[in-house]
C-alpha cells in the first residue's frame, strides 16, 4: 500500500503513478497538483539532491511527493529507472528529447518500455515549428504570448509580472492535459501518448480577450493595442483606487447592470461611464476606509476587493477560514507555508477539521520504498512492472550497498 506523508491520502487522482523527473519549477509544480489531488507522485533526484532544495520554489514542488535518488551513471540504477517507468501511469519531463534519451527518458524510449504511459513533455514553445528548441521557460511564455507588451502604463515600457504567472498557468494547464489523457488511457482503453506541455500556447488563453480584437486589427491594418495601466480590453472599467486609510481598493465592472449601480453607488449620474466614473470612484474611495469601500460594494452586489499584501494574504480571515494555506515541515524541522490543493472536492481532507502539515521529503528518502512498492504485482503495474530491485544505497538510513533499504 503506497504511504504518503501529505493531507491529501484518497484524493481523486488516488492511484495514479506519477514519475516526476523534471526539474526547475514549473514541470515539478505539474507534478505536485497532481499530488494535491491524490497521486502517488515521485520525485527523481540525483545523488545529492535536485539542485532546487536550495531555492524557495522548492516547498512548492516538493511538496505531496516521496523521494527516490538514482545514480543514472550507474547500469544498474538506469535499470531501476526503467522499472519506475515501466511502472508508472505517468512520467513528467522537461529536456529537449535528445538530452533525454542519454538517460532513457526520452518519449520514444519510455513509450516503447510503457505502451500506456502518458508522457507530459514540457518545453519552452512546443514540440515542433520555427522556435521548437530554444531555451524557454514561463517568462518567456509571458513575453512570446503578449502579456508583458499588454502590461504597464500606457506611456511606460513593457513589464514582467512580479511572480512566475507563466509557469504557474502552465503548470495548471498540463495537469488538466495530463488527467484527460490518463482519462483516455484508462477509461476509454486510448492509447499512452505525449502531452506537448508550453508556456506560450497556455498564455494565449490569459490573453485571450485581447488578442480576440488585435485578430481583427490586423486584418484590418491597424496597430497593436497598446497598453492599458490597470485596463482591461472589453472591460467598462477595471482599476485600482487609493483609499483613506491607505489601503487600496480593485474594482472592476463590465455589465450595464454593474455601471449602472456603481454609478449610484459612488454618487456620479446616472449614465456616467468612462474615465468620468472612474474619476468619481477615485474620489468615493479616497473618502472611506478600505474595509468600508468593500462592504458598501458587496452591499450593492459590486465586485471591489481589497489590494492585499502577501503580509494580509498569510494572515486574512477567510482564507483562514478556507484553510487555503497549509503548513509543511522541512526534513529540519523547521515550517513553511503553501498554497492548499486548488480545486478541492468535498471529500478533500483539507477543507474539514484541522489542516494536517505534511513533511518536504529528504533527498532518497523513500527509494527503497518505492522501488519495493512499485515493483509489487499487487500494486498493478501500468504494464510489465519492473523487476525486483536490490538495495537503495542513496536512501537516508542504507548503511552500505549490500543493506537493505529502510
Amino acid at each position: 500500500m503506497v504511504r504518503r506523508d501529505d493531507a491529501n491520502v484518497g484524493g481523486p487522482l488516488a492511484g495514479l503513478r506519477v514519475l516526476d523527473a523534471a526539474s526547475l519549477y514549473a514541470a515539478p509544480l505539474l507534478a505536485s497538483l497532481l499530488a494535491d489531488q491524490g497521486a502517488d507522485v515521485v520525485k527523481l533526484e540525483p545523488p545529492g539532491g535536485d539542485a532546487y532544495r536550495a531555492t524557495g520554489f522548492w516547498p512548492l514542488v516538493a511538496r505531496g511527493k516521496r523521494s527516490v535518488v538514482l545514480d543514472l551513471a550507474d547500469a544498474g540504477e538506469r535499470a531501476a529507472l526503467r522499472g519506475l517507468v515501466a511502472a508508472a501511469h505517468v512520467v513528467v519531463v522537461n529536456e529537449p528529447a535528445a538530452r533525454l534519451a542519454t538517460r532513457g527518458l526520452d518519449p520514444d524510449t519510455m513509450l516503447a518500455v510503457n505502451p500506456g504511459l502518458v508522457v507530459a513533455h514540457v518545453s519552452g514553445y512546443g514540440a515542433d515549428g520555427p522556435a521548437a528548441g530554444r531555451p524557454g521557460n514561463g517568462t518567456m511564455g509571458e513575453a512570446f504570448a503578449g502579456l508583458t507588451h499588454m502590461t504597464g502604463d500606457a506611456d511606460g515600457p513593457p513589464m514582467l509580472p512580479s511572480v512566475p504567472l507563466g509557469d504557474a498557468v502552465m503548470a495548471y494547464a498540463g495537469a488538466f492535459g495530463v488527467a484527460a489523457a490518463c482519462h483516455d488511457v484508462r477509461v476509454n482503453g486510448g492509447p499512452g501518448r505525449v502531452v506537448d506541455v508550453n508556456p506560450v500556447e497556455a498564455m494565449l488563453h490569459v490573453v485571450g480577450p485581447t488578442l480576440v480584437s488585435a485578430a481583427a486589427g490586423v486584418a484590418a491594418g491597424a496597430a497593436p493595442p497598446g497598453r492599458l495601466g490597470g485596463g482591461l480590453a472589453g472591460s467598462a472599467l477595471r482599476d485600482v483606487f487609493a483609499c483613506a486609510d491607505g489601503g487600496w481598493l480593485a474594482v472592476s465592472v463590465s455589465t450595464p447592470r454593474q455601471l449602472r449601480d456603481l454609478a449610484a453607488v459612488v454618487g456620479a449620474p446616472a449614465g456616467t461611464a468612462g474615465g468620468e466614473l472612474g474619476e468619481a470612484v477615485r474620489t468615493w474611495a479616497g473618502g472611506l476606509d478600505r474595509a468600508e469601500a468593500v462592504e458598501r460594494l458587496a452591499a450593492a452586489r459590486l465586485p471591489g476587493a481589497p489590494v492585499n499584501t502577501a503580509h494580509d494574504v498569510v494572515t486574512d480571515p477567510h482564507l483562514r477560514h478556507r484553510q487555503a494555506l497549509r503548513t509543511l515541515r522541512t526534513p529540519e524541522g523547521a515550517t513553511v507555508t503553501v498554497p492548499a490543493p486548488s480545486p478541492r472536492t468535498a471529500h478533500d481532507p483539507a477543507t474539514g477539521g484541522a489542516p494536517q502539515a505534511g513533511v518536504l521529503p529528504k533527498a532518497g528518502q523513500h527509494t527503497g520504498e518505492v522501488l519495493r512498492e512499485w515493483a509489487a504485482p499487487t500494486h498493478g503495474p501500468a504494464t510489465h512492472g519492473p523487476a525486483t530491485h536490490g538495495p537503495a544505497p542513496h536512501e537516508p538510513g542504507a548503511q552500505e550497498p549490500a543493506a537493505s533499504a529502510k
